[in-house]
């Protein structure tokens, strides 16, 4: 075996989309590959009861798929060249595939001419169609293709200026908005396309009923200037057109679904902790009428942070009576499942990992999940039933993370985890690294990691943990609403300390300190209030609560929710939680990664640090990436996920040994 190398992430093969055959007789799923373009490759691969094999080929890009029927699958992928030149062209295309699971080529099915994110099949034959819809775009219907090629040219010309009269006015991954929707459609391969809500409503997330005649969204309804984190809950008849409002008011929606007649909602007031507030779940019927169910002080939908997975699936769904949801305890994933009878909640895996989707059919549970050091692996009813990543993981020598928990002065207990260095010896001194996550309503758990995994097998100590802020253990613990850089400050320091106790052989003048988004505050926030790191690597961060809430794609509710305090009531407040205020202080190495396009936490803030730094003659080196976003260290592009880790490893080494 050998240790892990930096860009072993490329050989990882990422599962997501998990879904059973409509009898179950068979499982599908997607699996995603680095590949040598700088890029991933997407294949959609069948388990009909030997194991998983290629249905798609393993060098193309499959795109949103569904079960037609027990033996055929329907798939979208760009794959003739009269199509792929005329998305070049500036069209709206996506072309769909259908395949035989027994073999045989995929034949063409139909092209819809919408961006389409998401399709259901009806009973009746037809498709729930979720597509990206652009106002300004123009509408190519009736046109000749000559027109229609003009009208693009014109398009693409006027994407010289940007016209903004809403907000927010760009979202992360997705740049500018500003009047483009999530839009609803009826598409019927005889008949075409045919939309469902409004050009300027947006669904946010939908669910289609069990008899195919409604579907649920949540979002918001046209006119709206202020696209906010609350949302309503909405009923459509597909058939009619008619639309109800199923709240009064907005609330912040976690989750929903149809229960037969009736739904089940998940959701929060938020009057309490804010907008990360915690659900509760209600029952529905279609008059709006609702009634509390349960009291839920836990997260839903939501796992152990990891940098190794790509993809998402299924994390909630009614079956039966009972409503099942992936939910993070502690530190760990499960699927519970909640009787919409009774309100009796139990847990219906324990895998003693994380579980990141599921499906279910008849008695048995499908599922993805990280387990150990694991990469995510698909399991039915607790029987582990793929083995992508195995052989090489297997040939790989990792560092086991060692459970750590303490109590901090207000009572909390704090989790944690060291990775000694791979190949460690006693009584010999190594350097370390404290890793701080986002959020930060998220949580470190002790599944695999590569960025710290690669730090171990370079030879440093790894420490992290779950200070207040972080999600798993309620509310109360989250809550550090107007708190940034006191009591979470505090956990990390008696974390670092705690372990610099416990493990004698790390060299203390030799510690590091990293994180991204929240993480990336917080590393800020750590240079400039001590002097015991000698190198510090802060990624996507915040360093100005003032411009980043009116920069930011979220920035208008989150800053003023998290700081409790706006520039026009509390200004003095912001500035003193702004790791910008105390940049005189900052002596330590400071290495800065920003991403051009993140709009979460946009470049600016890097900026901002950098110069302050550079003014105050503090070491530091400032490295943007463009074209990524904030999700740079988990889905980015090859080659700057590897220039990323390379940058930050280096800047240690050169600090630290």
């Amino acid at each position: 075996m050998k240790n892990l190398q930096l860009n072993d992430f490329r050989e990882y093969t990422f599962i997501s989309g998990l879904k059973y055959s409509p009898a179950g007789s068979a499982s599908a799923l997607v699996a995603t590959k680095a590949n040598d373009k700088n890029g991933y490759d997407k294949a959609i691969y069948i388990d009909k009861g030997a194991g998983y094999f290629p249905l798609t080929s393993a060098t193309g890009n499959a795109g949103p798929y569904i079960w037609l029927d027990e033996e055929h699958i329907l798939f979208a992928e760009a794959r003739s060249e009269t199509v792929q030149d005329k998305i070049e062209k500036g069209y709206e295309i996506t072309s769909f595939h259908k395949i035989n699971i027994h073999g045989g080529e995929a034949v063409a099915a139909f092209d819809i001419d919408a961006d389409v994110v998401d399709i259901q099949l009806r009973p009746d034959g037809t498709f729930l169609v979720a597509a990206m819809y652009d106002h300004s775009r123009p509408c190519l219907a009736g046109k000749t293709p000559e027109e229609a090629d003009d009208a693009l040219a014109q398009m693409k010309k006027e994407k010289e200026w940007q016209v903004v009269d809403e907000l927010p006015y760009w979202s992360d991954a997705s740049g500018f908005i500003n009047k483009k929707r999530r839009r609803l459609y009826k598409y019927c391969p005889h008949n075409g396309l045919a939309p469902i809500t409004g050009p300027l409503d947006n669904a946010e997330a939908h669910r289609l009923s069990p008899c195919g005649q409604y579907v649920l969204f949540a979002g918001n309804v046209a006119p709206f200037e202020i696209r906010d984190s609350q949302s309503n809950l909405y009923l459509v008849d597909i058939n009619t057109g008619e639309t109800k409002a199923l709240l009064e008011n907005g609330m912040y929606i976690r989750d929903f679904d149809f229960w037969g007649e009736k739904i089940v909602l998940a959701a929060t007031d938020g009057d309490e902790y804010g907008i990360n507030q915690n659900p509760a779940f209600y029952i529905l019927d279609k008059s709006g009428d609702k009634k509390h169910l349960l009291d839920y002080d836990l997260s839903i939908n939501t796992v152990a942070n990891s940098d190794s997975r790509l993809g998402s699936g299924t994390t909630s769904k009614v079956h039966g009576d009972w409503f099942y949801f992936t939910s993070l305890k502690g530190h760990y994933t499960e699927v519970y499942r909640l009787c919409l009878n009774t309100g009796a909640l139990e847990a219906a895996t324990d895998c003693g990992g994380n579980v990141s989707f599921f499906d279910i059919c008849g008695e048995r549970l499908i599922y993805g999940a990280m387990i150990g050091l694991g990469l995510c692996e698909v399991y039915e009813n607790g029987v582990k039933k793929s083995a992508f990543n195995d052989e090489f993981m297997a040939g790989r020598k990792l560092s086991k993370p060692e459970y750590h928990v303490f109590a901090d002065a207000d009572g909390y207990e704090i989790e944690g985890w060291m990775l000694p260095p791979v190949d460690y010896e006693e009584d010999r001194p190594y350097p370390a690294i404290l890793n701080i996550h986002g959020g930060p309503k998220t949580a470190y758990g002790d599944c695999f990691f590569h960025e710290m995994q690669y730090w171990a097998a370079q030879g440093y100590f790894v420490m992290f943990c779950n200070p207040q802020g972080s999600d798993g253990k309620g509310d109360d613990f989250a809550d550090i609403r107007g708190k940034y850089g006191t009591v979470d400050y505090d956990n990390l320091m008696q974390f670092t300390s705690e372990m610099c106790r416990l493990y004698p052989d790390i060299d203390q003048r030799r510690l590091g300190v990293a994180g991204g988004s929240y993480g990336g505050f917080m590393t800020n926030w750590i240079v400039g209030h001590t002097h015991r790191f000698a190198a510090a690597a802060t990624q996507r961060s915040i360093c100005n609560w003032i411009s980043f809430g009116y920069i930011s794609d979220i920035g208008h509710y989150f800053g003023k929710d998290q700081m409790q305090a706006d520039p026009w009531t509390d200004l003095e407040k912001m500035w003193w939680h702004s790791p910008l205020k105390y940049a005189p202080n900052v002596q330590t190495p400071t290495l800065i990664l920003h991403s051009d396009q993140d709009y979460r936490c946009w470049v600016p803030e890097a900026y901002q640090f950098f110069t302050a730094l550079k003014l105050h003659g503090v070491d530091t080196r400032l490295h943007v990436f463009r074209g990524e976003n904030h999700e740079l260290s988990r889905s980015g592009k090859p080659d700057n996920r590897t220039r990323r880790l390379e940058e930050i490893t280096n800047w240690m080494d050169k600090h630290l040994k």
